[in-house]
């Protein structure tokens, strides 16, 4: 008897350990034109570079010619960096540029999501979108801020990681893809889990530096990432983290049903 509950249970975690890929990120490449005509807006320039998954190509957008701060902007997992121009276009402070990256296998970008490409994208992108503007590092360093939502936010805590931004806003993040996990399939994968994100421990790392200011809001009727994580990270770094929760809010209305909130801590995540 044990045997024949062991066995599907085994089989069980070993499926979920093998297509966790699948399971985390949704890629999907733009349609026929849609750079081109992203590119001859105004304010717009796309940002070709390259890493060893091969080229990758991230979009820089700012209504000015002289930017005070660049952020860096990512969004979720089934979605493409362009989607996200319109509403900044909108809502974002003028005075600022905004560097949309896609990741590896998404859009414009050859190879394969992974902790491990995605990094290798954020060390390149970065420094490439500072040279479009006649930034430099370490120079204009404390000019750059965060932007992420849902997976996006855990891509642009790697970012805030890799250069040491200590400022950005964070839409319905997750504490960890192993606590999702937990949460999605009711089984704790534990090492199981490779493709791992901790946003939990990149904030502490923040709170043990200091002087970082983190705003995170999450939708009260989050149907995908459960809004106790986000009420957690506030509760565990305390100093970081200035939590708004969006009462009928859903994971990917956020941005409609709560355009001033965002604006605003758009706003008070640019000052140093």
């Amino acid at each position: 008897m044990f045997l024949w509950t062991v066995v599907p249970t085994v089989g069980t975690l070993g499926l979920l350990a093998g297509c966790q890929s699948k399971l985390i990120y949704f890629p999907r490449p733009y349609g026929a034109g849609d750079v081109a005509n992203w590119d001859a807006e105004p304010g717009t320039r796309v940002i070709d570079y390259t890493t060893a998954q091969g080229k990758q190509q991230a979009y820089l957008l700012s209504k000015t010619a002289k930017p005070e701060h660049l952020w860096l902007v990512c969004g979720g997992n089934g979605t493409l960096a362009l989607e996200w121009s319109d509403w900044l276009r909108e809502h974002g402070p003028e005075q600022d540029a905004w560097l949309l990256m896609d990741m590896p296998g998404y859009g414009g970008c050859a190879g394969k999501p992974s902790p491990g490409t995605i990094r290798n994208n954020l060390k390149a992108v970065v420094p490439a979108g500072m040279e479009a503007l006649g930034w430099s590092l370490p120079a204009d360093q404390k000019r750059l801020r965060f932007f992420g939502h849902s997976l996006g936010a855990a891509v642009c805590l790697e970012g805030a990681k890799e250069y040491d931004i200590r400022r950005g806003v964070l839409l319905a993040p997750f504490t960890s893809t192993m606590d999702m996990t937990e949460a999605m399939f009711n089984v704790n994968l534990g090492w199981l889990v490779w493709h791992r994100f901790d946003n939990r421990a990149r904030l502490q790392e923040m709170a043990e530096k200091g002087g970082a200011g983190v705003f995170i809001l999450h939708g009260a009727d989050d149907e995908a990432i459960p809004v106790r994580m986000s009420r957690e990270l506030a509760e565990k770094t305390p100093s970081v983290v200035r939590y708004t929760e969006i009462p009928g809010g859903r994971h990917n209305t956020l941005q409609d049903v709560a355009p001033d909130q965002i604006r605003a801590a758009l706003q008070k995540a640019r000052e140093e």
